[in-house]
């Protein structure tokens, strides 16, 4: 197996640690400790990623131009499968407050995923995505959050507040009618089913491969917000 080669490094706010980009042959890894491969975001997480992309957009792929709001890049392998599947008058919004990550996104790692960062329909927002939606300027049609190792296992307190009924409304209130926020997740959480519903959203859990392996299943959380206004 190759080594794993550093391309950069990225302190992270409020004292929590350092974020890791290696590259390892093709494939490209983020961690924040290099030690515990466990917690690698790797290839092995990138169909269930992909999924992400492909759910929602196939909800709103009706819409002339539909605004879609994702939080962070990571590896890039929700991003690019959006692209791929939302039509040329599309607008994606990108929450991404780690400023070297766009500047990753134009080196080995952008060029390994076809620079999406260059796409027309993609902007970058260097907010943090709770501010997004506190702030309560935009609506969407889709909004995609997948942060951290999932719901149940946030490392960054920034991204605590998103899975609170508070935060779960507030996307909830961020949505266009007949919206959908979708949430990627390692495992089932019927806890955070209970507070979707009790924002208001139509819930349904799909599970999809992790991997092409078919080692392992992820969650997708497909929550619809079919209220008008």
């Amino acid at each position: 197996m190759d080594e794993a080669t550093l391309l950069g490094s990225a302190g992270l706010p409020r004292d929590q640690g350092t974020l890791y980009l290696f590259s390892q042959g093709d494939k490209f890894l983020l961690t924040t400790d290099p030690g515990q491969k466990d917690g690698w975001v790797t290839a092995s997480s990138e169909l269930s990623r992909q999924a992400l992309a492909q759910i929602p957009a196939k909800i709103i792929a009706k819409r002339h131009q539909p605004k879609i709001l994702m939080s962070g890049l990571g590896l890039g392998y929700t991003l690019v499968e959006l692209l791929k599947q939302i039509n040329l008058q599309a607008e994606v919004v990108v929450s991404e407050w780690l400023p070297e990550m766009p500047e990753w996104y134009e080196g080995e790692l952008g060029k390994q995923l076809g620079f999406p960062l260059k796409d027309g329909r993609v902007a970058v927002n260097e907010l943090d995505i709770a501010r997004i939606l506190r702030a309560k300027q935009q609506r969407f049609d889709a909004i995609l959050l997948d942060t951290d190792n999932g719901p149940e296992d946030l490392l960054f307190k920034e991204n605590d507040w998103l899975y609170t009924f508070s935060g779960l409304s507030a996307c909830f209130e961020a949505l266009e009618p007949m919206g959908v926020l979708a949430i990627w997740s390692p495992t089932v959480s019927d806890t955070l089913k209970g507070k979707l519903v009790r924002a208001g959203f139509m819930v349904e859990q799909r599970n999809v491969p992790a991997n092409s392996n078919g080692t392992e299943q992820h969650v997708i959380w497909v929550a619809e917000k079919l209220q008008q206004d």
